[in-house]
């Protein structure tokens, strides 16, 4: 309310020390009708009319709450994990026909072994994980050879 009442005083004093005399008395007739004794008070009423736009409370944004996130255990790769297989065409295959015997080999593999390299093998230990890694890259091999490639 004290905001409202100050833009309402410096609006008046603003008023009248700008037009503190009317139309006449500083020296001319300006437009048909007597200036002074309206202005002031269409300046109070539109202070008054739009002070609540202009002084809108402002309202601080609630406290930002950052939450630790909890701790992620992440088992490191294996050497055997990270051992990729290495395809050479020995009948001069096309890219395309590389790519397609390898998605085949793989798919047909993991249904042999039910062992699959690109999913995470939670609750396996670590002699079966190796088992059933060599199981794979064996029957990936045994693929890949019968298709004309040779594996590193």
């Amino acid at each position: 309310m004290k905001k409202v009442t100050f833009a309402v005083l410096i609006f008046t004093m603003t008023i009248l020390l700008i037009n503190p005399l009317p139309s006449d008395a500083r020296g001319g007739y300006w437009g048909g009708g007597y200036w002074g004794w309206w202005a002031p008070w269409a300046v109070i009423g539109g202070a008054a009319v739009l002070a609540p736009y202009y002084y809108a409370p402002y309202y601080e944004p609630p406290p930002v709450v950052i939450q630790e996130q909890p701790p992620v255990y992440v088992n490191p790769a294996s050497s055997a994990e990270t051992e990729r297989i290495f395809v050479y065409p020995k009948k001069g295959q096309s890219e395309e026909q590389q790519a397609k015997d390898r998605y085949e080999c793989h798919s047909w593999a993991v249904s042999q072994t039910h062992y699959d390299p690109t999913q995470p093998a939670n609750g396996i230990s670590e002699t079966q994980l190796n088992q059933m890694r060599a199981d794979y890259k064996r029957a990936m091999g045994a693929c890949l050879d019968g298709r004309g490639y040779a594996m590193r």
